[in-house]
């Protein structure tokens, strides 16, 4: 499909799926060996782009069906009233998580998120890749 004629949600879709597999790359090279600090780096910064392109999905899914909402927790709130997805508390955690590592400059508090990143929220990012196959206009 050419992306001029691809309508916003679609080109949302395509930017989180493209993005989702270097996310997974970074939680593959963590879980291979979790001592090497340039695969912390990656992996926090691959989830943050991962986790912002996700919920700018939902934002646009939601427009799509009426509902106007801009700032994330809102998005995330409006999303799962409407069961769009299934569990709000690991999204708003997720969130959490991204607005503490794109602010945290301690080491140690970001690391202490690292296997959360690979495990859980890879997780819920990897069924949010496979719930938005049905995402239609």
């Amino acid at each position: 499909m050419k992306e001029k004629n691809m309508s916003r949600l679609q080109k949302s879709i395509e930017n989180f799926n493209r993005f989702f597999f270097i996310f997974s790359d970074a939680v593959n090279a963590y879980k291979k060996d979790s001592s090497v600090v340039l695969t912390h780096m990656a992996l926090v910064q691959s989830f943050e782009v991962c986790f912002e392109l996700a919920w700018k999905v939902l934002k646009d899914y939601l427009a799509v069906n009426g509902v106007s909402v801009s700032l994330p927790r809102e998005v995330i709130k409006e999303a799962f009233s409407y069961e769009t997805i299934s569990d709000g508390q690991i999204w708003i955690d997720m969130l959490n998580v991204r607005n503490s590592t794109s602010h945290e400059y301690n080491i140690d508090k970001v690391n202490s998120v690292l296997p959360d990143v690979a495990g859980i929220y890879f997780d819920e990012l990897n069924r949010f890749k496979e719930q938005i196959k049905d995402f239609h206009e």
